[in-house]
């Protein structure tokens, strides 16, 4: 290929897309304004010198008419060799249009059902047009909140692909779980329930790319409702032209990844200002930014992290020794007899505090000079073991505490003897 934005239509197989057609006025102005090359391809697909001059390739409903084998693997090695191909059948498929598109598309490891998709909850005035508003992550789904798939046929994956190690295909669009559909079975035409089936799917084959689906009308101008300009529908088709017209190598895999609500908004008003293309561009600039300065930007997180992770060890230490203080304060004090008064009986306690928190402690209970005299004079009286066991009937305190008599002792004494 040349290079260059081209895309070709094909009008040698009676497709219903034209370029001159009124009914597609603003998909091929849409064209026109995008800066698409356009071409005509008359002849049939019998040159794969002639096909490798476009980037992209629309095969849009062939009519009564069949693609040849002979044109069939001339497209096929079009796509192997890096060319895209834009195929897109009808409600219907194949049976309804008399043509072969199948044979093309097994190929590429997918078909399109003769079938019609109808929607009895989500649609607009018909069944027939029912309303899309879950995708899954891909480029060609990107700022895309609604559409409408209008008079469409389903597609099916193949379970088996020939080639699985150079063949990627995905289903990036599916029904919705009201769905159901009328099949021809060969014979007769079956109405089933189908939720969730696929109704687009995305090709990556060998160097190439295919999206497949089956609404032509989403083209049309005829109708606000269901057409190009209906919801995002306009949105969808300039996704998948951009993602065909780009090669595999410079665009490269498309990723999932979760961005923070703040950071999504701030990004996305970034690319709708400097109009770039999607979010993309300004995630591979951001990470080109990162591999060109990756051992500053390394460093500098690292050393911050350092820096986080000795703030949050400090702050987790001061939480533990002051945890532990109050706790273990409250312990000791509570076992601090409430009828202790003389200094010398808080020492051993002031001690033990202080080699618990590490901190120094003074005592600052102090007797009056009244008191200390009383509490002299009764602890000059004499006193037995059977006054001890006398005093310790009565009271749940001991008599003698750290070998010395308790204050409470002391005041029973003087009681005793004046009696």
């Amino acid at each position: 290929m040349n290079g260059k934005t081209s895309i070709a239509f094909d009008y040698s197989h009676n497709n219903f897309l034209t370029l001159e057609s009124s009914s597609f006025g603003e998909f091929t102005q849409f064209l026109f304004t995008s800066g698409y090359k356009l071409g005509k391809i008359e002849s049939g697909f019998n040159s794969l010198d002639t096909l490798e001059k476009y980037n992209v390739i629309i095969l849009s409903t062939p009519r009564n008419t069949s693609l040849k084998s002979n044109e069939i693997k001339i497209l096929e090695n079009y796509v192997k060799n890096g060319g895209s191909l834009l195929i897109v059948s009808s409600s219907g498929g194949d049976y309804t249009n008399s043509t072969n598109l199948n044979e093309l598309t097994q190929k590429f490891g997918f078909e399109f059902v003769s079938d019609e998709i109808y929607d009895s909850v989500n649609y607009v005035n018909l069944q027939k047009r029912p309303i899309i508003t879950r995708f899954k992550p891909h480029v060609i789904t990107e700022q895309i909140k609604k559409i409408v798939f209008s008079s469409s046929c389903s597609t099916k994956i193949l379970d088996f692909i020939e080639d699985e190690k150079n063949v990627r295909i995905q289903g990036v669009l599916q029904s919705g779980l009201n769905s159901w559909h009328k099949r021809y079975d060969g014979e007769y035409w079956i109405e089933e329930d189908i939720p969730r089936i696929p109704l687009m799917v995305v090709v990556e084959y060998f160097k190439g790319k295919i999206v497949g689906f089956g609404n032509l009308s989403i083209f049309s101008s005829l109708a606000r409702e269901y057409g190009f300009s209906a919801f995002d529908n306009d949105i969808l088709i300039a996704n998948i032209l951009s993602f065909l017209t780009r090669s595999l190598e410079s665009e490269g895999k498309p990723v999932t990844i979760e961005l923070n609500l703040d950071l999504y908004y701030w990004v996305d008003d970034i690319v709708r200002k400097e109009k770039w293309d999607n979010v993309g561009d300004l995630i591979n600039v951001s990470l080109k930014y990162f591999k060109d300065n990756y051992d500053i930007i390394i460093k500098e997180i690292k050393k911050l992290r350092l820096e986080r992770i000795e703030k949050r060890k400090a702050y987790e230490k001061a939480i533990e020794k002051k945890e532990k203080k109050e706790i273990t304060e409250e312990e000791v004090i509570d076992k601090v007899p409430v009828l202790v008064r003389k200094k010398e009986d808080l020492e051993d306690i002031m001690d033990a505090l202080g080699d618990i928190t590490g901190e120094k402690y003074e005592i600052s209970i102090e007797l009056d000079k009244e008191e200390v005299e009383t509490t002299e004079k009764k602890s000059s009286k004499e006193y037995t073991d059977e006054d001890i066991n006398e005093f310790e009937k009565g009271y749940p305190k001991k008599a003698i505490w750290h070998g010395k008599p308790t204050i409470a002792f002391k005041e029973w004494l003087q009681k005793k003897y004046k009696s």
